[in-house]
């Protein structure tokens, strides 16, 4: 798994759908319901709207 901060928020958001997925949804069992491209587009939401707020993403030492 890459270390990026989009690939990490689109990994946060397919495992919140993984987990606790949409009781209506006929399909709910499979841990694909929620598409790649899905993931990605609400990760980069996520970013840009948080860059437009002054927040900045940085990763640590280890």
């Amino acid at each position: 798994m890459s270390d990026s901060p989009i690939d990490v928020i689109e990994a946060a958001i397919r495992s919140a759908f993984i987990n606790y997925p949409k009781e209506d949804d006929p399909d709910w069992r499979s841990p694909d319901w929620i598409k790649p491209e899905e993931c990605t587009h609400l990760a980069q939401g996520i970013l840009m709207e948080l860059q437009a707020r002054g927040f900045e993403i940085v990763k640590r030492a280890t």
